[in-house]
């Protein structure tokens, strides 16, 4: 999935306390350097066709928003989204800074607690959590395509691309995550700071390597991440919502431990390091530590709601006709099938949503099944208000869900 929850640090959001929170552990500006240095730019090729990729993928991004729309029956959110929405094309470095503000901001609502040093991670050492940041956040910059990030955070003006940064883009300097989120009280659900990032190198690199159409392919990514931002636009409270959720279930990692066990952001780390390890088969690094009853139902809760949004995404590029893109039939087939094993976004990779592709199948039977039932109209209820999103055990079970909303 491509869109990702995020909001401002507040003190007392989130349990957040005076004792400092777990993103005092990291060295981000050496965590930045660290990714930047062990991630290759992507492929080289001549200065005109890092300025064709550009072109197009920034002319995909303003088609695609009405075409979501139209698909979807979200016309209000589409006509929103259309006046405030920011596209950004971007380098991997670039997806790094933005990633990692993103990291931060979470990281920031999650308190160390009491009995541990404020900011220093006990046992593993602050070189320690920056180098497993650095990993997640290099690994996710060379596999995804495109990212909707809220508000929060928001990508200041300045920087540029590398002169190798090969595909690199017309490129508008993403948030510097030193200086923590601009952002103030409640930005996490204004719509109007939703962005849409499109990595132009990846996106290059996917086209050469499986010989897509040039002007296809730049179509298909655009019009998945508009479909998230017609999600966070319609429902401006979405973002705030699943952050707090995945707030809670951090906070339980950083708890001080049963004696013998690693403390405080040790846990977190730990986390992070299997977020960059674990291949499809693995277990979610979360569900793999020791969480209780009611972090487990929270974390169970945003893999469905995570469903969902992927799975409606994946339904508005079921609706795309070859009389509107030619090669549409080959695009799901290498697209789809180049997905097994890949990176997702640093907070999937880091909730193991790579590990339940499977799960994310069945977001999109979820959202077929109940458009075939009640159409777009009827599934865009769920955009309503968190009661209305489906529960764990509604993914696999459509018609459970539309009973109890009474559709």
């Amino acid at each position: 999935m491509s869109a990702v929850p995020g909001g401002p640090v507040q003190d007392g959001v989130g349990g957040a306390a005076a004792c400092g929170a777990a993103a005092d552990g990291v060295d981000w500006v050496g965590a930045l350097r660290l990714a930047r240095l062990a991630t290759p730019a992507g492929p080289r090729v001549p200065g005109a066709d890092r300025r064709g990729i550009v072109v197009l993928l920034r002319r995909s991004a303003e088609d695609a928003l009405p075409w979501a729309a139209q698909i979807t029956g979200m016309s209000r959110a589409g006509r929103l989204a259309a006046q405030t929405m920011r596209v950004l094309v971007v380098d991997r470095a670039g997806l790094q800074r933005a990633n990692a503000a993103f990291l931060r901001t979470l990281m920031g609502r999650v308190p160390e607690p009491a009995g541990s040093r404020a900011g220093v991670p006990d046992g593993v050492g602050r070189a320690a959590v920056t180098g497993a940041v650095a990993g997640l956040l290099g690994l996710v910059s060379t596999r995804v395509l495109g990212q909707v990030l809220p508000a929060g955070a928001e990508p200041g003006e300045g920087g540029g691309v590398d002169a190798g940064a090969g595909a690199g883009a017309a490129h508008q300097a993403s948030p510097d995550p030193a200086q923590g989120a601009a952002a103030g009280p409640g930005a996490g659900a204004v719509a109007g700071a939703v962005r849409m990032l499109l990595v132009a190198p990846n996106v290059l690199g996917v086209q050469r390597e499986w010989d897509l159409d040039r002007l296809d392919l730049p179509a298909w990514v655009a019009l998945h991440e508009a479909a998230h931002v017609l999600q966070l636009t319609a429902a401006p409270w979405l973002a705030d919502y699943l952050a707090a959720q995945v707030v809670e279930v951090a906070d339980a990692l950083v708890r001080l431990p049963e004696p013998g066990e690693p403390r405080g952001v040790s846990r977190l780390v730990r986390a992070l390091r299997s977020g960059t390890a674990a291949g499809p088969e693995a277990l979610s690094p979360l569900l793999a530590d020791r969480l209780g009853a009611a972090e487990r139902e929270r974390l169970a809760a945003v893999a469905a709601t995570m469903a969902l949004l992927e799975g409606h995404a994946e339904a508005v590029l079921d609706a795309v006709e070859p009389s509107r893109m030619p090669s549409v039939h080959r695009l799901r087939a290498v697209l789809r099938h180049s997905r097994d094993g890949a990176a997702a976004t640093v907070l999937e990779r880091l909730l193991g949503a790579e590990a339940k592709r499977a799960q994310y199948v069945d977001g999109a039977e979820f959202v077929r099944a109940v458009v075939d039932r009640v159409g777009h109209a009827g599934l865009n209820v769920v955009w309503r208000a968190p009661e209305n999103l489906p529960r764990p055990e509604e993914i696999a079970r459509p018609e459970a869900w539309i009973e109890r909303l009474g559709l």
